[in-house]
């Protein structure tokens, strides 16, 4: 008798499981996939995300993203500095919040973002901001990036540490230092930007080589600057590449730099797993969110199409399905404490049930106890899925190029190029014909 009602507890469990938040929000993302953003924007307003106080954060996240595709850039970046202010004031975690989680699941709990999507609020900051030419506020933004990751991270054990330091924001405030003209700067942070790129433990982080750009720029500066240490050592690591940038640094008399910043994808969605197994009188539950390892983004043809007709490919600075993948994986050891002590707790309460209240009690207490242990799996969830950098050599002047990402021609730009300088563009995701 006890085992067929126990079985009915596994059927009231899945009956009883709350719909995730990626399942909540599903129809914000489809909408916000095909470019209708104002219909995403108002089924966002309409849906849970926007009333439940516990997740307050991302419904700015979510908002901030969406405006950013409207181009109402202003408007998104307040809703990003909202985030960010959220984000801060959980990071010292709330006492009833905690209890909350520890009782019932982490849903119950505010969500505080993931260290990669707390790090990703500077990110959109800083390209926001670059694609208004702000580069003194694009600069604050990118410098933040890594400040935020070394405090987020002080408290972990080493070996939860895989995500320490971001390469991209190296990368971007060096070229944003190269296109103010402050070369030593740039000098500083793009080295610091090749030496992560370059450590065995960070390739798991981005697709393919070392940006080819990011070596060329330093390169450059480097001649500039007389830095012959640097100089030697990227003669000596890259010497095909510094060649065929020679080579084509002599086909022009006056030449400058664009690069061109792709925003590729949507970033994976977090997912459950879970047991469900019977132990003595009780029915447990144990559900943990993860995120599928679908790192080294494959997608279509990502660039700058040049004057000449040939086809530049882009760098890929950032795969964020690995950044966030291995996020979660980090945390993993630390989720599953706080789950076996919940689980044990509520096992305790169960027993205690069925002692005062007979098995109809016990059921009761057992069939709330494993339809409550659910994954958190609430997440940023449009996020692009990496970040790519196009970086070419263009001869003085005007011009008139076409940006791939992903296989589509997501814009047409005008670019006006002045020598020894770095023009910096921002990939749009709708075709906009405008002079930067």
């Amino acid at each position: 008798m006890l085992n067929r009602l126990l079985l009915l507890a596994v059927f009231l469990v899945l009956a009883c499981s709350c719909a995730s938040y990626t399942e909540d929000n599903k129809r914000v993302r489809s909408s916000f996939l095909v470019g209708a953003y104002q219909e995403a924007l108002r089924e966002l307003e309409d849906s849970s995300v926007k009333t439940e106080k516990v997740s307050a954060l991302l419904y700015h996240l979510e908002k901030s993203m969406i405006l950013d595709r409207m181009g109402e850039l202003g408007k998104s970046r307040k809703e990003l500095f909202k985030a960010d202010r959220i984000a801060d004031k959980l990071f010292t975690v709330s006492v009833k919040n905690t209890a909350a989680s520890f009782i019932v699941n982490e849903r119950a709990q505010d969500y505080g973002g993931e260290d990669y999507e707390k790090i990703a609020i500077h990110t959109m900051l800083a390209l926001s901001f670059l694609q208004e030419k702000d580069y003194k506020s694009a600069l604050v933004q990118a410098r933040k990036i890594n400040t935020k990751l070394y405090e987020i991270v002080q408290d972990y054990d080493e070996k939860y540490r895989s995500y320490a330091e971001d390469a991209f924001a190296r990368y971007l405030a060096g070229m944003i230092h190269h296109a103010r003209g402050s070369i030593d700067d740039a000098i500083i942070d793009y080295k610091k930007a090749l030496d992560l790129y370059e450590a065995s433990s960070y390739q798991k982080f981005y697709v393919g080589s070392v940006p080819k750009g990011l070596v060329s720029s330093l390169y450059d500066l480097s001649l500039r600057r007389k830095r012959d240490k640097i100089l030697k050592r990227l003669r000596k690591d890259y010497k095909g590449l510094i060649a065929k940038h020679e080579k084509h640094k002599s086909e022009y008399k006056s030449y400058g730099e664009l690069a061109v910043i792709h925003e590729v994808g949507n970033i994976e969605i977090k997912r459950a797993k879970e047991f469900i197994f019977q132990f003595g009188k009780q029915v447990v539950r144990f559900s943990f969110p993860y995120i599928r390892d679908a790192r080294h983004y494959k997608g279509g043809l990502t660039g700058v199409q040049l004057p000449n007709g040939s086809f530049l490919n882009a760098s890929n600075v950032a795969d964020m399905n690995a950044i966030a993948y291995q996020s979660l994986e980090d945390r993993r050891g630390r989720l599953l404490l706080k789950g076996a002590a919940r689980l044990l707790a509520k096992g305790q309460l169960t027993e205690q049930a069925y002692q005062n209240f007979g098995v109809l009690g016990g059921l009761a207490a057992n069939a709330f106890s494993a339809a409550t242990e659910s994954a958190d799996t609430r997440s940023w969830t449009l996020l692009p899925e990496a970040f790519y950098v196009s970086k070419v050599i263009l001869p003085v002047g005007e011009h008139a190029l076409k940006l791939k990402s992903d296989g589509k021609i997501v814009d047409i730009v005008k670019v006006s190029i002045k020598k020894g300088q770095l023009n910096i563009v921002r990939a749009i995701v709708d075709p906009v014909f405008r002079t930067i």
